[in-house]
């Protein structure tokens, strides 16, 4: 039996990235109260929270090329900075009930059956 798995990995936001870094220098030149470290906390909550990474992560990975991860490497004691994931695009599997149990194909109702398909 075949059984799916999500893969998926999460692009960087270029908004993210871009927001990240000039918001606290431009608040910053204006002489503005929100460049406290009040301030500044909101911001990298912010990212964190829209990115999965920190804002030093993402300045690391835009100047290595590499995938930077604090929050990983804490989880996995691994290295800071990773070579980039490939993404990995798997076959569509189609799942249909049977006698005792479910079996999966990698092409629609390959029997002509017509059977309803399960997700």
């Amino acid at each position: 039996m075949i059984s799916p798995m999500d893969t998926k990995r999460r692009k960087p936001n270029l908004w993210g990235v871009a927001t990240a870094f000039i918001l606290p220098i431009s608040l910053g030149a204006c002489g503005s109260d929100l460049l406290t470290p009040f301030g500044v906390a909101a911001v990298t909550t912010a990212v964190i929270i829209n990115e999965d990474k920190t804002p030093s992560d993402l300045l690391a990975s835009a100047i290595t090329g590499q995938d930077c991860d604090t929050i990983r490497k804490n989880r996995d004691k691994g290295p800071l900075c990773r070579a980039p994931r490939e993404e990995v695009i798997e076959a569509p599997v189609f799942c249909y009930r049977t006698l005792g149990n479910v079996n999966c194909f990698s092409e629609p109702d390959p029997y002509g059956y017509d059977q309803q398909e399960i997700n």
